[in-house]
This record gives structure tokens, sequence and C-alpha cells, in this order.
């Protein structure tokens, strides 16, 4: 265990971690050259053309008689939880700074991450081989922000190759050797699994006690279900198969199972019944909602096995089946944010081939009844009758948002007007020479989860960047916004929207509405419906026929009569006629989101 050396490297989003990732994998001689390939870590297409990690990967490097074994982690505020799990089966991390972006709001997320695990951070500068770069002052930032040293941040450029040896040495140096007994009963950290079409779930795993070989039973600490080992060993250019392997190390466990419902991530693998755990089991709680449905009702089967498949990749993607009268089968789904919504959709189409409809997002509402008891709801559906209700409270989180200080009041008066609450400010000096500041709010989720950081890029060009991370649950006015078509309440249409806005969505959506439904021989009534009463309406008109077209002069009664005529069919087409509500009614409503 002392020649062991686990560890991550956490960055902000486009520092160029997946870039320094490459080089340390080439410096080491890990993989052949001639299969190496940019972001070799990143296995996903998505990744690739997104130019960010999604999914957290593990491969073992040698170096100078030592086994490195690098956990990459993602750098996107939606999969935080890859990096905690990361982070906790390491013993070290790389905090990766670009000199030109300087400390941005996951730099530190993560940072902190790390200092709250009483783990040492090793701090390097990346991408200093950039012309017009200012290095010094840079490292300047990075000292009086994080509180390293000066001398202890490590210059280095992943794309040239600059200061990989150094990073390389400090990681033998400054990270400490894994501690456990490898003589003591078997205790494993699932920290990630995946699905593979011949291993069935393989989970990624660091060794805490014990040894673990090829046959081996052992079981889950949660639900004491049992696993036979058909496979163990570490992961470089593949996987790669070990007699025995023991504390301190980062392997896979071919496991054979088909089914995801036993497999629980950041549970202990264990060999003994009685074993302790390695970490309480605490649930990433999903933030974002909502509900997946395939277009083509023929896929049904196709969907459901995809779904399952996708949550074994997928530790932090939660979902309950549901069924819909205008829409058929699906699942309401829980997402940690947009972006991961985003990404599932794109892996069902791109993965599975699969065309998915994905309703309006919408966060976890918390409603206090009568009764004293309180329930939790993530739609319009399960929203009680409001005799029912004593109150509504609605998620806070605490909004962390760097920006130049030039435009930090123009920042404020954009979060302010979506519902946020300005906490805090602290200004220092950045390493692009622009002075920035430090903006700490409290704001309702749902404010950010819909379109809130791309507003935010725009007026402030690009400039600024967040993070954020739920803090509690707070009384809030939440009203059910209903959509009546032809007097009829289309159900998957209603929302749960604060009473400041409702009446300007409601307009909104009526008004696209009007847009979306096909014209017929009789008009039809779009109303958005609040507290007893309709907030908005817009109509659709009928088609009209020239019924006077043939007559050329006379007596104007005859014109009269034909148009009371057909004003008395119309009534009777209303009577009788259906409203036909378009398949793609919902996408093209929710188009906007």
């Amino acid at each position: 265990m002392d020649k062991i050396r686990n560890f991550s490297i956490i960055a902000h989003v486009d520092h160029g971690k997946s870039t320094l990732s490459d080089k340390l994998i080439e410096y080491t001689k890990t993989v052949e050259k001639r299969d190496l390939k940019e972001q070799f870590l990143d296995n996903m297409d998505l990744e690739r053309e997104r130019g960010i990690t999604i999914k957290l990967q593990t491969i073992r490097m040698e170096y100078e008689g030592y086994t490195l074994n690098l956990i990459d982690t993602p750098g996107h505020v939606d999969f935080s939880g890859e990096v905690d799990r990361s982070l906790m089966a390491s013993e070290g991390a790389i905090l990766l700074v670009d000199v030109m972006g300087g400390i941005e709001s996951q730099t530190l997320g993560n940072y902190l991450k790390a200092v709250d695990l009483s783990i040492p951070v090793i701090p390097v500068l990346n991408k200093v081989d950039i012309e017009g770069a200012d290095i010094e002052k840079s490292v300047k930032e990075i000292s009086e922000v994080l509180g390293f040293k000066e001398d202890e941040i490590i210059l280095a450029s992943g794309k040239s190759g600059e200061g990989i040896e150094k990073i390389l040495d400090a990681i033998i140096e400054k990270i400490p050797s894994p501690s456990g007994n490898k003589d003591s009963d078997f205790r494993g950290f699932i920290f990630d699994s995946f699905f593979d079409d011949y291993r069935g779930v393989v989970l990624l795993v660091k060794i805490v006690d014990g040894k673990l070989k090829i046959s081996d039973k052992i079981f889950f600490y949660s639900n004491k279900v049992e696993l036979s080992v058909l496979d163990v060993g570490y992961i470089k250019n593949g996987f790669i198969s070990s007699k025995e392997v023991s504390a301190g190390e980062v392997v896979f466990i071919s496991t054979g199972l088909k089914s995801i419902k036993d497999v629980v991530i950041k549970d202990t693998l264990i060999s003994n019944i009685s074993s302790k755990p390695i970490y309480d089991l605490k649930d990433q709680k999903s933030m974002v909602f909502a509900s997946l449905y395939p277009t083509d009702s023929s896929e049904v089967s196709k969907f459901r096995e995809a779904i399952e498949k996708l949550s074994i990749n997928d530790a932090s993607f939660n979902y309950i089946p549901i069924s819909s009268p205008v829409l058929g089968f699906g699942y309401r789904c829980g997402f940690l944010g947009l972006l991961h919504m985003d990404i599932v959709k794109e892996r069902l189409s791109r993965e599975y081939n699969i065309d998915i409809f994905v309703s309006f997002p919408s966060v976890e509402y918390k409603v206090n009844l009568n009764t004293g008891e309180d329930i939790f709801i993530s739609q319009a559906l399960e929203y009680p009758d409001l005799s029912q209700i004593k109150s509504v409270e609605e998620p806070y989180v605490r909004l962390d948002i760097i920006c130049q200080k030039d435009i930090f009041g123009k920042v404020i008066d954009f979060v302010t007007a979506k519902r946020g609450e300005f906490i805090n400010s602290e200004f220092y000096n950045s390493s692009v020479n622009v002075e920035r500041v430090i903006l700490n709010f409290d704001i309702p989720l749902s404010s950010v989860i819909y379109n809130f950081f791309d507003d935010l890029k725009s007026i402030t060009s690009g400039s600024a960047s967040m993070d954020y991370y739920f803090i509690d649950y707070r009384k809030s006015d939440i009203k059910r916004l209903d959509f009546l078509i032809n007097h009829e309440v289309i159900e998957p249409l209603s929302l749960l929207l604060h009473s400041s806005i409702i009446e300007k969505e409601a307009r909104d959506y009526v008004e696209k509405m009007k847009e979306i439904i096909p014209r017929k021989n009789f008009s039809i009534a779009i109303q958005a419906y609040c507290d007893g009463k309709i907030i908005a309406r817009e109509d659709v008109k009928p088609f009209r026929k020239d019924v006077t077209q043939k007559l050329y002069g006379g007596d104007p009664r005859r014109r009269m009569k034909l148009l009371e005529k057909q004003k008395k069919g119309k009534k009777r087409s209303l009577m009788f006629g259906a409203v036909e509500i378009p398949s793609d009614l919902f996408i093209k409503l929710y188009s906007r989101v």
C-alpha cells in the first residue's frame, strides 16, 4: 500500500482537466501512443462534442515504481455528485486553475469539498504557455484567495506537457498512501457503476480493507444481497483482470447482475455480514423533475429497458412509472439540473435510438396539510385541494456568482428580479487584470433551473460563472395554473408557479397555444385558470366560408339571412365537434425551455 496513490483532478468547467489527464496518461506511458486520443477518459460522444466530462472515470498509471489511480471528475455543477464520490475514493486531489479564467465559482466549490474531506490539495496553474498570461498575478490570486503558499503552486500546461513531471512528483510526495488492513475482512467503497453488454453490471470500487479474488462471495451492506465475483481487476486501456486485489487499490468488479434494483452507489461491499459501512448512505437529492414519454407508443418496452440501463450508469438519476391519457406510458424522473436532464435525453436518443418528449421541468415543493402531515410534490397533478393546504414551501439554494467588478450591479438587479435575495459580496483582484467580485444570494431553485445561466452569460458577455447548493425549504405563495381548451382542462399542461409570475406565464402560454392549435369551423377558446377564475384567454378563430359570394345585389336581408344560418351551423358544430389537440402541442409549447 505504501506504493499506491489515489487522486482526483478537480476544476471549473473548461479549465483543461481532460487535457491534463491525457498528458499524465501519455507521460506515464499507460496507453500506447497509437491508441491515445484527445479526451481519452471521456468515453461518450456527448462528452467529446460538448467538451465536458459527464461521467467520472478511473485509470491506473505506473510511475517511478508507484501505482497512481486517477479518478477523473466532471466540472459542471449538475454533476457535483460525481465529484463528491471521486473525492471520497481518493486520498488527495489536484486543483486545476486556468491562468486566463482564474478562480471560478466551481473552483471554490470543489476545493471546499476536498477541504471538508480533509484530503491534501495540490494547486496547479494550467495553460501557462498562453501568450499574454500574467502568471505572477495568477499565482498571487491563488495564494490570496485559497491560502496556498506561492512556492506550492505548480506551473503547468496540459497541452505542451510543461510541469507534468512536477505534478507526478507532488502526487507521490504530498498525497498519502491509502490506510487499511489487508488481513482483515474485505470492505470496499462503491463510487460508481456502469452496464456492460458482456459483463452485466460493473462496479467501480475503492478497496478499504482485506483482499478479493474471482469467485469470492461478497454482500451489499445496505440490503445484504449476495454477489459472486465473476471478474476483478483494474482499468488501463480496457479491463485488465487480476488474480487478487487488496486494500488501497481502485478496481472494477464484474458481478453478472442484470438488474439495477440491488445496486446502491456509495454503498459498502463486505465479506462479513457484521462489518461496518465505510460511509453513511445519503442519497443525492434530485433537484429538477420532468416527465419523459416515448413519442412512438410502440417503443414502450424498449424505452423501459433503456431507462433501467441508463440508471445503472447514472446514480443520480431516478424515476417512477406514470401514465397520461394524452401521452401514454412514461416516467417521472429526477435530475440534478437542466444540463443533467438534457444529457439523459440525448443519451436515450443516441445510445438507445429512442425519440422522447420531455415535459416542462419543475422542482419539488413541500406542502403542509391542515392535518399536520407534510407531502412532497413535483407536478401539478399531485397538488391537493386548496381546502386541505395549510402552507406551501419551495426549495431555496445558495447561489454564488463570480463576475467583473464593473458589472456586479447589473448582476444583482438580474438576480433580484428572479426573486433572489442578496446576501454578501467580496472583492478580489483577478489573474486577468480585471477586478472581480463574489456575490452570494439566496434564491428559489425554480428561478435557477430555467434559462438562468444562459441569461446570466448574456448580460455579462460570458464572463460570469456560478455555482449553487441546496440550503432549505421556505414558505412561498405557490399556485396551480390549469389550461382549458374549449372549456376542458388539459391536465398534462398544468403547472405550479409563484403568484408573482403566474399571470405573465399564463398570457405567454395561451398566446403560444393559439398559434399551435389548428383552426376548425368553430371558435376554440383557450383559457388559463387559477384560484377559481380565468386569468388569460385567447381564441382560435374559425374558418369562414363566404356564403354570400353567389349574391349579386337585391334585398340585403337575403345576405343577413345566410350569415345568420351560418352562425347557427357553427354553434351546432361547437356542440358536436371535437377539438383536435396535435401530438406535438406539448413539444412546441415547451420548446421555450
